[in-house]
């Protein structure tokens, strides 16, 4: 019996995260949208701002979800994770995610691996 609720919690837990939400359409750019709140859910220490958007990191949601001026929302994120944690958490509070933006590391793919001898 604890195995199975052990289980159950688990499967839950990687549904959450990882599974994509269904109908959230990709953006391909963040083009003007009127009466729409662009909200950042990238940490703090992301050095690129966007202009005009209001950043509240995902681990801040449940938190400051009121400081959120519209319940129309498009979500800008860093890995796929985050904004599937982001549309589930403003789902459960009754925002309408319009979209979704994936702003990645302009360097990640830069690194480049130094083998040590």
């Amino acid at each position: 019996m604890i195995y199975t609720v052990i289980v159950l919690f688990v499967l839950h837990a990687l549904y959450y995260r990882y599974v994509p939400v269904r109908g959230v359409k990709e953006l391909t750019s963040l083009s003007s949208y009127e009466h729409v709140t662009l909200l950042d859910v990238r940490d703090y220490n992301e050095k690129d701002e966007i202009n005009g958007a209001l950043r509240i990191p995902v681990a801040y949601l449940k938190r400051h979800y009121q400081a959120i001026p519209n319940r129309q929302v498009i979500i800008i994120a860093k890995s796929h994770l985050e904004k599937n944690v982001a549309i589930r958490l403003l789902r459960r509070y009754h925002f309408s995610v319009q979209g979704y933006y994936i702003k990645e590391h302009e360097h990640a793919n830069a690194l480049k691996m130094v083998k040590c001898h």
